[in-house]
């Protein structure tokens, strides 16, 4: 896997992003832009993409605002997070970084959301996207949802949220049970290397997390709710989501295929925020099947990837 590690500019935000594989691009197919999640990192997508993007397909991981290495300005205020602020950093950094370059954006969680976003907005550099347990609003469960409400209570309770935050930082048994509790079949999720790559992969990025720029971006994000706009999306989207998600609940997905005119959804039953780990090969022949799908009705030719069929389960 060749890797180059860089960083765009968007409003004072400073984005990190991964190029992998940049000698295998083609005209003939979009770039694919992975988003993580919230609390993670831009490196989560080291050994979180397809077996096959490792070392055969180009791509790129785009950070999340406030998400070490990223940094940001000096005035992030929460009252600047709102869906419009989300389309606008996440819009001029993917127009930074890919110039005029189509892509399918992939996005998990909060990357999910900023993937759903950017396509009610019609950000130009986007052709389809793949929401991963991505949400409508921000308001969740297990104990991500308790720091959203947590840092929702305002300045009084920026202490508190930041005291979380550090002992997290402090303590690797304490991320990985933290990261554990996202998913619902612990037993496969702790069975999977995948997810002790993961934690490595981030590992040196969450214990340099900035506290204090998290909890301006989580205060923001209780306040999300993109639903009224969902019906603006006109490009092809794919929802992937798990039935039993303790984070972005089965409810939400129901919405997003719901409003969005011809969503393709699917379903991963007795799985939970994390497919990756707990269901990866139903999960990644699901998502390259998407990268297909909208590769094809984008007018680019079939991707190069071949996947095995899998049952979903």
């Amino acid at each position: 896997m060749n890797v180059r590690e860089g960083f765009v500019e968007a409003e004072g935000h400073r984005l990190a992003y991964l190029a992998v594989n940049e000698h295998l691009a083609r005209e003939d197919e979009p770039a694919i832009v992975f988003i993580h999640g919230v609390l993670a990192s831009v490196n989560f997508w080291r050994d979180c993409v397809p077996p096959g993007f490792k070392d055969d397909r180009a791509w790129y991981a785009l950070s999340l605002p406030a998400h070490f290495p990223s940094t940001v300005p000096p005035d992030f205020s929460p009252g600047q997070v709102n869906s419009d602020w989300f389309f606008r950093i996440m819009n001029q950094a993917l127009q930074a970084l890919l110039v005029e370059r189509k892509a399918i954006v992939v996005g998990h969680s909060t990357g999910g959301f900023s993937a759903l976003n950017l396509a009610i907005h019609h950000a130009p550099n986007v052709l389809g996207i793949v929401s991963v347990a991505g949400f409508h609003r921000g308001q969740w469960g297990s104990v991500e949802g308790l720091l959203v409400r947590l840092a929702g209570l305002g300045n009084w309770a920026k202490g508190l949220f930041v005291a979380n935050i550090r002992i997290s930082q402090k303590s690797r048994l304490v991320r990985s049970i933290f990261a554990s509790l996202l998913a619902y079949d612990h037993r496969a999720y702790r069975a999977n290397p995948l997810s002790r790559r993961m934690l490595a992969n981030i590992e040196g990025d969450t214990v340099r997390q900035d506290p204090v720029a998290l909890f301006t971006l989580f205060n923001g994000i209780g306040r999300l709710e993109i639903a009224d706009q969902l019906r603006r999306i006109t490009m092809p989207c794919h929802i992937l989501a798990g039935a039993a998600d303790p984070v972005v609940t089965a409810g939400q997905s129901l919405v997003l295929a719901g409003e969005i005119p011809h969503a393709k959804l699917v379903v991963f039953r007795h799985v939970g925020h994390m497919p990756f780990m707990e269901c990866p090969d139903a999960f990644f022949a699901a998502l390259e099947q998407a990268l297909r799908d909208i590769a094809r009705q984008t007018h680019f030719p079939q991707s190069r990837t071949q996947v095995t069929a899998h049952e979903l389960s």
